[in-house]
């Protein structure tokens, strides 16, 4: 029985941590924006990243994208009840970027 208990556990772990990520597909108009999250670099437009979840209340994922000639943009997503820790980060995150009019 101790077995099965140990193996419940685990089973019941691995399904929380997978249910704490979200897989977003990054895009940028134009393309090729450089996106930091947490002061990481996680990919260049377009590309897909799995965001964890940061396991706060009212937590706030922030992501910028940056591209040579365009001003820079950033995009926040934020908790906004201790029971909104789903569905907090969209599947499909869009940066429109500027053109930097300083040249």
């Amino acid at each position: 029985m101790n077995h099965f208990f140990r193996a419940l556990v685990t089973a019941a772990t691995v399904a929380l941590l997978a249910a704490c990520t979200t897989t977003a597909q990054f895009s940028s108009n134009p393309p090729g924006a450089e996106v930091v999250y947490l002061d990481k670099v996680i990919g260049v437009t377009p590309f897909q990243y799995d965001v964890q979840d940061q396991f706060g209340w009212f937590s706030v994922y922030e992501f910028k994208a940056t591209r040579a000639g365009h001003k820079p943009k950033v995009l926040s997503f934020a908790e906004r009840t201790p029971l909104d820790h789903n569905n907090v980060v969209p599947k499909a995150i869009h940066f429109e970027l500027e053109a930097d009019a300083k040249k």
